[in-house]
């Protein structure tokens, strides 16, 4: 059971749940289902406990803002008591702007002759990814999606292209819009439009991928 008092009040009634005390002071209460707490305390709060009419209770209490969580065990299942030493740092890759950088590492993944004149490059709709020049001196501009490419990334890139069209002399300007994977109709859509698209295989590489297998270990010995 969970009761709770602090910025609202509730209530939790009888059940089997998971409850973390961790290093920090926070506390966590874990229903059989859902990755989301149903209750908790932040770190910083403090934790004690008690034993009443044969119950273990845990009281948590923070104090900015004020707040207090009690919890009543009744039956309990398991308990593990442990000090945890982890300092690493969570790396996450794959997200769009690795994406931009492995174009401007090697723009001839998009075409030959390609040069980056800037990265994100404010024009009047919003920021260019990558605004470019062909091996014919054309302005390019390069719209990056790191998975699907859609109609509304179609439409961004359109009004990219008329934002430059009306900033330089020569009215041809290139719309390249890049992508992992480019569906059909949005291909006839960049097409009825004058622009173009290249679908450009991602490159997802982490740390540990750089170690080598046990395979490969014993291999080498």
């Amino acid at each position: 059971m969970v009761d709770y008092h602090g910025r609202a009040r509730s209530f939790l009634d009888w059940g089997e749940r998971i409850t973390m005390v961790k290093q920090d002071g926070a506390v966590l209460v874990h229903q059989p289902t859902m990755r989301v707490p149903i209750n908790w305390q932040p770190a910083g709060s403090i934790t004690d406990f008690s034993i009443k009419n044969n119950n273990l209770i845990l009281n948590s209490r923070n104090t900015t803002p004020s707040e207090k969580m009690k919890i009543v065990f009744r039956s309990i299942n398991l308990i593990v008591v442990d000090v945890l030493h982890d300092n690493a740092k969570l790396m996450i890759t794959g997200i769009e702007t690795d994406f931009v950088n492995e174009i401007i590492n090697n723009p001839s993944i998009i075409e030959e002759g390609l040069r980056i004149s800037k990265q994100e490059k404010h024009v009047k709709s919003g920021l260019i990814d990558l605004f470019c020049y062909d091996k014919n001196h054309t302005p390019v501009i390069i719209e990056v999606k790191r998975s699907l490419a859609t109609i509304s990334a179609v439409q961004q890139l359109r009004m990219y292209v008329n934002d430059i069209k009306k900033d330089v002399k020569k009215a041809n300007v290139r719309g390249i819009l890049c992508a992992p994977r480019v569906p059909d109709m949005v291909k006839k859509l960049l097409n009825d439009y004058g622009l173009e698209w290249q679908e450009v295989e991602r490159k997802v590489v982490l740390p540990d991928d750089y170690q080598k297998t046990l395979k490969e270990f014993i291999s080498k010995q």
